[in-house]
């Protein structure tokens, strides 16, 4: 993956959520998009919900991840994509 590629970091489930994300990367000065997105919370209940998934550039895909994760939200974080 090239670094001015885009890159998942989080899906955002509600309103609170996406603003927390949208504001802190805004504050951070990082760019980023933001893309409706099909995700399931409980597999066992077999529920889809839409949520609003936030994406970076590659190169700041692993620094988005870890401040995201630092300020709580890590129900919501998109894993890494497997390198090759």
């Amino acid at each position: 993956m090239i670094d001015n590629e885009w890159e998942p970091v989080f899906i955002a489930a509600n309103v609170s959520e996406s603003e927390f994300v949208e504001r802190m990367l805004a504050d951070e000065g990082i760019e980023y998009d933001i893309r409706p997105e099909a995700f399931v919370r409980e597999a066992s209940l077999g529920a889809c919900f839409q949520g609003l998934m936030f994406l970076v550039l590659a190169g700041q895909a692993p620094y988005c991840r870890r401040l995201i994760s630092q300020r709580g939200l890590t129900r919501g974080l998109v894993p890494s994509p497997e390198r090759t």
